[in-house]
């Protein structure tokens, strides 16, 4: 392989099909092999001189902690938008998903913008951390303020002035029978004549009724909701992850110690998942009636949770020092369109969008799947049991995965876990709901927790190298807008 350079188009490759006549080491990739055969390129002595170095076990927890608060957030205020916004507090159903709707897609818009400014910013503290520094309070803030609107709206009032209970264990509590998973006929009649007294509010009630059983929330409930989403996606999942994600794909050029990188980050993400499954159990089993009070113990302890490694990460990780770039950034639109134009990145994309989409959907559907399909009434133990299995294999998944990427190539490995997931739910689609209880439905959340590490862990590791691809031919690197579709892809 040769490179050399055409007037104003940068370095160019040229393959020429003499791999197997190069001394290349397997411990480094096609592409930094590439770079060497030519000692004057800049962007080749910075790889080749990373090739060697490995990232401190510290430096790499570091990063990666953030990623542990950030997913317990996650996981508490999807859920939190229906238990408290709209069955505790009454706000209706299509004010929600137009606001949620609006918010996610200026931030989507937002983020390119984001990532283009985090690309061209130059401090002394480098180029990512500043954004983090100062986003990352707000995020915080209006995660806390989104967690407690209980601080100043009241639940939503009957007819007779009176608040409306929400929750079936305060209208019918001393019915509830756990043990009995085969009829509850009494709770079923006790619940019924709540609803008709409205001191329950119906299960599909909306705006409410004739008799104004369920008064709508006020308006301002969805102000309050409507900015402090905003704002909460801009600080955070826009203004923070963005340039920590950013940040990860510059923190080692190193072929396989990408894969060990991104490796211990996916193992955190999925620790903030199994902490807030741990968490949300204690204090609904200490605050059994009052779910306002649940979500908001929650968002005070995760949001201090995430300052802290936030303030680990500013503190301990330094971003690696860049050489001036060949020419002035470009403009926004050019800066996207060539950004397209990198024939890897495309493909990637192909890829990407709907191998998350598939990855995402079986965690998304297996309570609906247990509850309705395979009609399990005590169905919430079922899917704890299941979702233990899948986390449990994720992280049983991460090591072997980095191993056969460094084995057979993060490519390789990837695409054959896709087939093979690809098989294993063609074969589970084909057997009835009714013969999936116990073992087989067990089985398959095993392979849904490995293909869901694997849709983690190796598609960032590519994408670090597709970013050094596009260095390689421009001169420029741009972390930030290559990771603004990854970072809002799994949103």
């Amino acid at each position: 392989s040769l490179v050399h350079n055409k007037p104003g188009k940068g370095p160019q490759v040229l393959s020429l099909v003499v791999r197997h006549s190069l001394p290349i080491r397997p411990s480094i990739s096609r592409m930094e092999a590439v770079m060497m055969q030519s000692p004057a390129s800049p962007a080749s002595q910075n790889l080749v001189a990373n090739t060697e170095k490995r990232l401190a076990c510290g430096t790499i927890a570091a990063y990666s902690a953030p990623r542990m608060p950030f997913s317990a957030i996650d996981l508490l205020i999807r859920p939190a938008r229906i238990t408290v916004y709209r069955d505790a507090l009454g706000m209706t159903i299509a004010a929600q998903a137009m606001i949620v709707s609006l918010c996610k897609s200026a931030d989507f818009l937002l983020g390119f913008m984001l990532g283009k400014l985090s690309d061209a910013t130059r401090t002394r503290w480098g180029r990512r951390k500043p954004f983090i520094a100062l986003c990352s309070p707000v995020f915080m803030i209006c995660t806390l303020l989104l967690g407690s609107p209980g601080w100043f709206f009241s639940r939503p009032h009957s007819a007779d002035g009176n608040s409306t209970v929400t929750t079936v264990s305060e209208a019918c509590a001393a019915l509830v029978d756990s043990s009995n998973r085969s009829s509850c006929v009494e709770l079923k009649a006790c619940i019924d004549a709540a609803v008709a007294s409205s001191t329950l509010r119906p299960w599909n009630a909306t705006d409410g009724n004739a008799d104004g059983v369920a008064a709508a929330a006020p308006a301002s409930l969805s102000a309050y909701f409507g900015v402090l989403y905003f704002l909460w996606y801009l600080s955070g999942w826009t203004s923070s992850l963005i340039p920590y994600d950013a940040l990860g794909m510059e923190l080692t050029s190193d072929y396989h110690e990408r894969a060990r990188l991104f490796g211990v980050k996916t193992a955190f993400q999925f620790m903030g998942y199994l902490l807030q499954i741990g968490v949300g159990l204690g204090v609904s089993l200490a605050f059994e009636t009052d779910v306002l009070m649940q979500v908001r113990l929650q968002a005070v302890a995760y949001s201090a949770l995430l300052g802290l490694c936030f303030a680990l990460l500013l503190r301990s990780v330094a971003e690696r020092p860049l050489r001036p770039p060949k020419h002035a950034p470009l403009p926004m639109v050019p800066a996207v369109r060539q950004l397209l134009a990198n024939g890897p990145y495309r493909q990637y994309l192909v890829f990407k969008v709907p191998m998350t989409i598939a990855s995402l959907l079986p965690a998304n559907l297996i309570i609906d799947y247990i509850k309705y399909s395979m009609r399990i009434e005590d169905f919430n133990a079922t899917y704890y049991v299941a979702f233990a299995i899948v986390l449990l294999c994720v992280f049983g998944a991460i090591p072997l995965l980095i191993s056969a990427a460094r084995r057979w190539g993060k490519k390789e490995v990837l695409a054959t876990t896709c087939v093979v997931e690809a098989l294993l739910f063609a074969v589970a689609f084909a057997i009835p709901p009714g013969a999936m209880a116990d073992g087989p439905l067990y089985i398959l959340c095993a392979c849904v927790g490995f293909g869901m590490a694997a849709s983690y862990v190796l598609p960032d590791a590519l994408l670090a190298d597709i970013i050094d691809y596009d260095e390689l031919h421009t001169g420029l690197r741009s972390e930030g807008l290559y990771t603004v579709v990854e970072s809002n892809l799994q949103q």
